[in-house]
């Protein structure tokens, strides 16, 4: 083992070997790296790179239209020098713009020259290369719109009419083999399920159209509706006719039928002998014989129509005048 006086010397020239000439190992040392850098900056290299689309379609005054999906970016494989294809950012690579306006083309080609890129950047390969055209005659329609009311009222209560929708109409346009798809519009569901009896206004949206059509019109419009207390009929047979405003002789039929319409809970509860269907003899002319007359109905209670008195006309017979002396 060699002692700490032999270690010395060796110590001292490892030592030297590091330091001695610092500054010179240094340059040499950065030198060398920068020449590293350069050599492997301008190798050869390849990227991908993605490029945003932006078509110029037919105007709105056009009588066609375009009706196949574009490609919202393309993928680009570029190649050229290490240095320079590190140095591309996405943000630096201008959209490629494509002129639908006035072709009648089936079928799109990327041609490379329509990409912006630094000089001395070659593209190698564009996915997709092509995409297909479609086209269409353009069109215009009028359609009803529909309220779509979701669900049942609640027990109880009904629906009062058809919905009102305002606007009622609206204009469509689009390509004319989607467009003559569409009959009608519906609005988004309006939900009946917790209302209570009362008129309701709501304003709401459509539903989404076809691709390829839109609505010109309103995107929104009010439907109003109305829920009241459900109807229901009710009939009491075999009511005696009473008689008003005098005497008859005879009364031809003497029972009668009603029918009353109303909630349940008036319907339900309903006092039977406070219904009473009756005639008003005062106009009877006593020279004649049996006479037509209509049978009226009182004691209908609060939140009730008639609805119908079967029959509802009868004879009357009045008594016969007295001899004049």
């Amino acid at each position: 083992m060699p002692t700490r006086t032999e270690r010395r010397p060796l110590l001292e020239a490892l030592r030297g070997l590091v330091f001695d000439n610092l500054g010179l190992k240094a340059t040499a040392l950065v030198a060398a790296v920068a020449i590293f850098a350069v050599v492997r900056g301008a190798e050869p290299a390849q990227r991908a790179i993605f490029v945003d689309v932006v078509a110029v379609t037919p105007p709105a005054t056009s009588d066609r239209m375009l009706t196949s999906d574009l490609p919202a970016r393309v993928r680009l494989t570029i190649a050229g020098s290490r240095s320079i294809l590190n140095a591309i950012r996405a943000d630096d690579i201008a959209p490629v713009q494509i002129d639908l306006s006035s072709t009648d083309a089936s079928i799109y080609y990327f041609e490379p020259e329509s990409f912006s890129l630094p000089a001395g950047v070659q593209i190698t390969q564009i996915a997709p290369a092509t995409f297909p055209l479609s086209w269409a005659r353009r069109g215009s329609r009028e359609v009803s719109i529909v309220a779509a009311l979701e669900g049942r009222p609640d027990p109880g209560l009904m629906l009062v009419g058809a919905p009102d929708v305002r606007p009622s109409v609206t204009e469509l346009r689009g390509a004319a083999p989607d467009l003559s798809t569409v009959t009608r519009l519906t609005t988004e569901p309006i939900a009946l399920a917790g209302l209570a009896a009362g008129t309701y206004e709501r304003r709401v949206g459509l539903t989404r159209l076809p691709p390829h059509v839109e609505n010109v019109g309103d995107a929104t419009v009010t439907v109003s509706f109305e829920l009241v207390e459900e109807l229901v009929e009710r009939s009491i047979a075999r009511l005696d006719v009473a008689v008003v405003g005098g005497e008859v002789r005879e009364l031809r039929p003497q029972r009668a039928r009603v029918t009353l319409r109303g909630p349940p809970r008036v319907t339900d509860g309903l006092d039977v002998a406070s219904v009473v269907p009756y005639v008003d003899v005062s106009a009877l002319d006593p020279e004649r014989g049996a006479q037509s007359l209509p049978v009226r109905v009182r004691g209908i209670p609060d939140g009730a129509t008639l609805v119908r008195v079967e029959p509802s006309e009868v004879l009357a017979t009045p008594h016969p005048a007295s001899p004049h002396r």
